[in-house]
């Protein structure tokens, strides 16, 4: 579809002009201008307007040093004000300013014979900042300053009204210009740090600003095309319910290696296209092309607004760095491949997340990881939010495998593919049915080791509902997990509980509720069952809480009582089984238990997925079944179920 025409709004006067047409004459280019503007005294006396013979210079700073900018001019009676991004910094009236923020500076020399503008002085200082390329990272929160340095950042914006097609800043720091079908932005100093220009494909963004003028895009209105982004410099994508409907390939498409903030306020759409033709970039190599929104760079998320992408040919969205929300509402539709595809990481803090994937379709969320001799990254962290994924493949998957990427010889720059779960509220359902070598629908997946501190998670697939290939850790959380084809709990590796609150039901033999592969398996708190086919058994050594394997168990509540009425362990059975494991911190050693089938429960603090909880539980009724004295942290009472066996079935890794 034709767009129409830029229409450029143009930028009202910066301070520093307003201040010049205050005054008898203006230097025209901004710099030395030496324009006469000749005044009368009173006296007859001619004052000649000032001119700059030594302009301020560029600095550096470490983070929370100073440093000096200075200017001098040539002139009587000379007077100074300073400006950081275009704005009159108050009291700074001297030829001398002490600065400590990033940022780009410039002063006015004036007197009564006119008034000129030095070139702008850019301002860096290093460390964590919006645009900085160092990174430190926390692989178990995903904690990074980096991603937090928009907070703290005073971005220049552009906005962008997509329906027309106008371009204005309400920036002092900013002018915009019209130039036929296309607009550029410039500085103070004249400089152009941004164009805006329609091509084959959409509308492209061309940002060369640099750190200490950061600019913010904002986006708004429809727009039948595609947005292409380049930036040198980290910025800011503010999308103010904008909806982008792409006829070729992505939506929106970030060609900068740079972290991208993205903003969201009120309702924001995005759509590619069926058909993604090959497009090049400047050097002649093609350009890469993955997402609906993708970005070669990382994309973090904040805002109170929601965004809604969906994709028709590739992932929803796809970053080769890392993928961040913090805030704001994602919902990802994608009909052929992933919902959210990263290189290097994906970390939520909060906000909501929502993924589809058809049937026939790719992962929720898949992390692939790369060798990195720097940061060899590969790794997922959710800290709070909520996620609800319906996948076709794996949930959420940290997946990268040495052999899949050896291409050095070292194993010092492999990744760390963990997945940690602090916090959130978590469902993950896949549709996809598990075919060995092909098809591996598993709910959340780490080729590490996968731990669990804290959040609710419900997970429901045909492939194991957790694994993971060197270690399962379950320190808090609420899980419900249940596998119809396979193990509900899987570690290729070992497996340790230390506390929350697990229910784990697994499929038919081999298959079953917990199993770890003959590795060792600690248990030391927590309250958790498993049932299916098999078990393992924990680790005597290792396993200071009371744990109880026991053979067939028959539908309905299940007690572990002591005889005088008080339940140390109580759960509804959904279906029969041929193994269960329990454990909790109310069995105690010494003493005497029996198994009733068919009690009532009460005195329970709540029940979570039929697990009763609470310590001053009650029973009565049922029919009693195995007697059994606890004198070991594993009681096993009879039947083949439960081993140390490993679980074995499709996709088990």
């Amino acid at each position: 579809m034709r767009q129409p025409p830029f229409s450029i709004a143009r930028h009202a006067l910066t301070a520093t002009m307003a201040a010049c047409l205050a005054l008898a004459g203006c230097g025209g280019s901004g710099n030395d201008d030496s324009s006469a503007g000749d005044t009368g005294t009173g006296t007859g006396t001619t004052v000649t307007a000032p001119s700059i013979t030594t302009q301020p210079a560029s600095l550096t700073l470490a983070s929370g040093a100073t440093g000096t900018l200075s200017v001098v001019a040539s002139g009587s009676s000379l007077g100074y004000q300073w400006y950081l991004n275009g704005s009159a910094i108050s009291g700074a009236t001297a030829s001398s300013l002490t600065v400590s923020s990033a940022g780009s500076y410039h002063v006015v020399v004036s007197n009564t014979g006119g008034s000129v503008t030095s070139s702008a002085a850019t301002v860096t200082v290093s460390g964590a900042s919006a645009g900085s390329d160092s990174e430190s990272w926390t692989l178990s929160t995903g904690a990074n300053s980096n991603d937090l340095a928009a907070d703290s950042t005073t971005f220049q914006t552009v906005n962008i009204a997509l329906g027309s097609l106008a371009v204005t800043s309400g920036s002092s720091a900013l002018s915009v210009n019209a130039a036929g079908t296309s607009a550029s932005v410039t500085d103070a100093s004249g400089g152009v740090v941004a164009t805006i220009a329609q091509d084959a494909y959409g509308i492209t963004i061309t940002s060369t600003a640099t750190s200490a003028l950061p600019l913010a895009f904002a986006l708004s209105g429809s727009y039948a095309g595609s947005v292409t982004i380049y930036s040198d410099q980290a910025f800011r994508l503010d999308l103010n319910g904008a909806s982008i409907t792409s006829a070729d390939g992505p939506a929106v498409n970030i060609q900068s290696k740079k972290r991208a903030f993205v903003v969201l306020t009120g309702s924001s759409t995005l759509a590619d296209a069926a058909t993604y033709s090959t497009r090049t970039l400047a050097d002649g190599s093609e350009m890469d092309l993955k997402a609906a929104f993708f970005s070669e760079g990382a994309l973090i998320f904040s805002g109170s607004g929601s965004l809604s992408v969906t994709s028709s040919a590739k992932h929803a969205l796809a970053s080769d760095a890392h993928v961040r929300l913090r805030a704001g509402a994602l919902t990802l539709a994608s009909n052929a491949k992933d919902g959210i595809r990263a290189n290097d990481a994906f970390v939520m803090d909060g906000g909501t997340l929502k993924i589809t994937t058809a049937t026939g379709a790719g992962k929720g969320i898949k992390v692939e990881g790369k060798e990195d001799e720097d940061t060899p990254l590969g790794f997922i962290a959710i800290n709070g939010g909520t996620i609800d994924i319906t996948s076709y493949d794996k949930g959420i998957t940290a997946s990268w495998e040495a052999e899949d990427d050896a291409d050095t010889a070292t194993t010092a720059d492999d990744p760390d593919p963990r997945v940690t779960i602090n916090g959130g509220t978590i469902t993950v359902t896949t549709t996809g049915t598990a075919v060995e070598d092909v098809l591996s629908p598993e709910g959340i997946e780490s080729k590490s080791t996968l731990t669990i501190n804290g959040g609710t998670l419900t997970i429901n697939t045909d492939d194991d509902a957790l694994n993971a290939e060197t270690a399962i850790v379950i320190n808090g959380g609420r899980i419900y997990a249940k596998a119809t084809s396979n193990d509900a709990i899987d570690s290729n590796g070992t497996m340790t509980i230390t506390g929350g609150v697990v229910v784990a039901i697994g499929a038919g033999a081999p298959e079953g509720g917990l199993d770890t592969d003959q590795n060792t398996f600690t248990v030391t708190g927590g309250t958790f069952v498993g049932i299916g086919g098999s078990n393992s058994t924990p680790t005597p050594s290792t396993t200071t809480q009371n744990t109880v394997a026991l053979g067939s168990v028959s539908a309905g509540t299940l007690v572990i009582g002591d005889g005088s009425g008080k339940a140390a362990f109580a759960y509804t059975v959904p279906a029969a089984a041929s193994a269960m494991l329990l454990s909790s911190p109310n069995i105690a050693t010494g003493t005497s238990y029996t198994v009733y089938q068919g009690s009532t429960v009460s005195g329970q603090d709540e029940t979570y997925n039929g697990l009763y909880l609470g310590s001053g539980m009650s029973y009565s009724g049922g029919t009693a079944g195995s007697s059994f004295t606890v004198s070991s942290t594993v009681t096993a009472l009879g039947g083949s179920g439960n081993t140390g066996g490993p679980g074995g079935g499709p996709g088990g890794r």
